[in-house]
């Protein structure tokens, strides 16, 4: 038997009022999908809303379908609770052994975050997977929590707004006066590709470096402007910090953005007032301080 919510009229009815379902693929739904993939180093991950009959995904990262059936559906036991519900072996439970994503799909792995809303509705779930076993960090699963709340936001955004269409909704156009040069720095290769698609989406130059020394070289071979430089803190060898120091001695007019998930290690970030994104971020809120850090004139760090 089907395991239903308590409010599962209400449930349905709230998930209606988002007039979500079947709606196409947005860049919003899809890039958070990506940053949960990479996150948990996982290659399949899904935004779904449970309706009814079926799991319906809104946006989803190694896997072609678009829907699958409610019943035997990992999606339909997140949603009953409120926290992360993780099944590292569903191949030996009896609820999945037969679903269509185990069966037919080989998955091994599921951990979902509920989409709660504002009105208390567990209206679908952000979740992540994998065809092996694969093991989940704390530091994984409150990542993915926080972009669980970043997607209900954006959906009670929408709501609060009479689901404008995406056309009337705030879009960020970064002007351009001229061209641009971000020098994006992060040794991981599907992030660094996924914010250089974000920056290139919107108009600007972009120059990809997997590590210190690739951007070192980077800003001794391009004749022009690097006008900011967006870079992870903790890399192999040269970390953010030294590097920002060695490329403002020759550059001091460049700026920096330094994106990171251990913040809290670097004091002398707070103490310099070095501009800062914490992971994991969504490429609209990347942007965003992009066009502050620009804005503002000048450098985004006192290092060096």
């Amino acid at each position: 038997m089907l395991p239903l919510p308590e409010n599962e009229d209400s449930r349905l009815e709230s998930l209606r009022s988002f007039r979500i379902l079947g709606t196409s693929c947005e860049q919003e739904f899809d890039d958070i999908a990506q940053l949960a993939a990479i996150i948990c180093d996982a290659p399949v991950a899904v935004i779904a809303f449970i309706d009814e009959q079926s799991v319906w995904f809104k946006a989803k990262i190694g896997l072609e379908l678009d829907e699958i059936p409610r019943d035997d559906s990992f999606c339909t036991h997140a949603i009953l609770q409120s926290d992360v519900l993780i099944f590292p072996d569903p191949i030996s439970d009896e609820r999945f052994m037969s679903g269509f994503l185990v069966k037919q799909n080989g998955i091994r792995f599921y951990a979902g975050i509920p989409l709660i809303t504002v009105d208390n509705h567990a209206i679908g779930t952000l979740a992540v997977m994998d065809r092996v076993p694969h093991l989940t960090t704390a530091e994984q699963i409150d990542s993915l929590q926080i972009l669980a709340r970043r997607i209900v936001a954006e959906l009670e955004t929408r709501r609060s707004t009479n689901a404008q269409s995406p056309h009337q909704r705030l879009h960020l156009e970064p002007r351009r006066q001229r061209s641009i040069t971000v020098l994006i720095v992060e040794d991981n290769d599907n992030l660094r590709n996924l914010l250089q698609r974000t920056l290139e989406g919107v108009g600007f130059s972009v120059l990809p470096a997997a590590d210190g020394a690739e951007t070192l070289r980077w800003s001794e071979q391009h004749e022009g402007t690097v006008e900011i430089v967006v870079s992870d803190i903790v890399m192999p060898e040269l970390n953010g910090l030294e590097l920002s120091k060695r490329i403002r001695v020759a550059r001091p007019e460049t700026k920096f953005l330094f994106i990171t998930g251990f913040g809290d290690q670097f004091p002398e970030l707070r103490e310099y007032g070095a501009s800062i994104l914490e992971k994991p971020f969504l490429p609209s809120e990347l942007l965003r301080k992009i066009e502050d850090i620009l804005n503002q004139g000048q450098p985004a760090t006192g290092t060096g």
